[in-house]
């Protein structure tokens, strides 16, 4: 609804604005046309986005697709916060074999995952 009174606010102002320029009749016809299509367009956008609130199954799939964008976008948090531990060791001069008994016991350990975590709050603040 809200959306729907902007669209008509807009098109009030376009319109003042419009009939300040001096059109002829051939470049008015042209501005309706141009604003017709647009406003059906506008329209039969709104009209099924609102249709779609009403769908069950739409609202189910939306709902599961969201979902898994919320889980992408922590699986990619994740990523970048295990490159920063692997990039931070790598440049404290740690060597290959030495990183991958760091990564082997900070997935069999949970005491060594929160300290991980714990230092890296620490370093937040």
């Amino acid at each position: 609804m809200h959306r729907m009174i902007n669209l008509h606010l807009q098109i009030i102002k376009f319109f003042r604005q419009e009939i300040k320029k001096k059109h002829s009749l051939r470049k008015w016809i042209s501005i309706l046309k141009d604003f017709f299509k647009s406003y059906f367009d506008i329209l039969l956008k709104e009209y099924k986005s609102l249709f779609l609130m009403f769908d069950i199954e739409y609202q189910k799939q939306k709902k599961a697709y969201n979902n898994q964008q919320k889980l992408k976008a922590d699986l990619n948090r994740a990523l970048k916060l295990f490159r920063y531990i692997d990039h931070k060791m790598e440049k404290s001069g740690e060597t290959r074999q030495r990183r991958r008994q760091f990564w082997q016991n900070f997935f069999r350990s949970g005491q060594v995952r929160r300290d991980i975590f714990d230092d890296l709050l620490k370093e937040i603040r």
